[in-house]
């Protein structure tokens, strides 16, 4: 069943098929509005856009993309499903759907989840453990939700990872930090580019939302159109990539924003070479090379249990806390076929 034919929206609301790339312009400026309502800056580009959907992973259009509209015609939002194989045998059924502000109560949001879970539900039972996963702002943890979140909850669904949105506020006293003898870091070449991708996608190998990458998923970061290797920090010790940070500026965001703004974002450290100051180093070279390109503040986003303690790392590197973001869950019963053991 296609999407769009899963949801009992609100009266005054339908629900159509993705029509293609023609589409995107009015799903990009649903996902700003959704995004700015929830204290996010960051405003993604129209030709980001199209590169994402053209590089989908496990995700269908002709059957997987819906567009939500008053019965006059004015666009509400969208929801787009997925689902990803994580590492630890469970498939996560992807629940996403940006509505505009004007548009967003609970009933509406309770209609839009139901209806996605209702068509990944087939997607689940392929697998023998499944769960819907959802991402919502929030105070933070041990506050009470609000929002998203707490509409979220009242569905079943329980609050298990946690990120985190931080500032620089400023680009002064970046601190020189020496990497450990023997790392060094390199121009990247553009054959290198792949390669880095990979090993920073291998870098998270045992972490809660782990799974292999696919073919797409890799060329979608190579021709993301704010993809600048020129700006990339690799650390390599001989021949091997030991740490990275890519940093990237949207100069859209920025002109919309009235801000110089780099991000110091795709963090990662290769698991033999961890809590040796590589991160710190090549983050506070990060700074440096957008501050040369004209930057005045950086932001990045972070897993706040992160096993490596990159929290602390980036608190310590003159980064503040902006906003928290929930990662919700909730397991899907998988009922077995009549006569089977479950």
């Amino acid at each position: 069943m296609h999407l769009a034919d899963c949801f009992d929206l609100p009266r005054g609301y339908v629900a159509r098929p993705y029509a293609g790339p023609d589409d995107l312009p009015e799903m990009l400026d649903s996902l700003i509005a959704y995004r700015e309502r929830a204290g996010l800056d960051e405003r993604p580009t129209l030709d980001q856009m199209r590169s994402t959907y053209a590089h989908l992973t496990d995700c269908d259009p002709d059957r997987d993309i819906a567009l939500f509209r008053t019965d006059a015609g004015e666009p509400v939002g969208y929801s787009r499903t997925a689902h990803d194989d994580l590492e630890s045998g469970v498939r996560d059924c992807l629940v996403f759907a940006p509505i505009r502000p004007e548009h967003l109560d609970q009933a509406m949001f309770n209609a839009v989840v139901r209806g996605i879970e209702r068509h990944m539900a087939d997607r689940a039972a392929e697998v023998g453990r499944a769960r819907y996963r959802a991402d919502a702002p929030h105070p933070g943890p041990g506050l009470p939700p609000t929002g998203e979140a707490a509409w979220l909850e009242q569905l079943g669904y329980t609050a298990t990872e946690w990120g985190a949105s931080l500032r620089r506020p400023h680009l002064d006293d970046v601190p020189d930090l020496p990497l450990p003898a023997g790392v060094e870091v390199r121009p990247v070449t553009p054959d290198q580019v792949r390669h880095i991708l990979e090993v920073h996608h291998e870098a998270f190998r045992g972490e809660w939302d782990f799974h292999e990458a696919s073919t797409d998923e890799i060329d979608r970061m190579i021709e993301d159109p704010l993809t600048d290797p020129s700006l990339w920090q690799v650390a390599w010790a001989g021949g091997q990539v030991v740490g990275q940070v890519k940093p990237f500026i949207n100069p859209e965001e920025n002109a919309a924003r009235g801000y110089l703004r780099g991000y110091t974002e795709y963090i990662s450290t290769h698991s033999d070479w961890r809590n040796r100051g590589i991160a710190s180093a090549l983050l506070a070279r990060s700074l440096v090379v957008l501050r040369e390109r004209g930057m005045t503040e950086a932001v990045l986003g972070v897993d706040t249990n992160n096993p490596g303690g990159a929290f602390h790392v980036y608190t310590r590197l003159g980064f503040e806390l902006r906003t928290y973001e929930a990662v919700y869950t909730k397991p899907i019963d998988l009922v077995p076929p009549q006569g089977l053991e479950p």
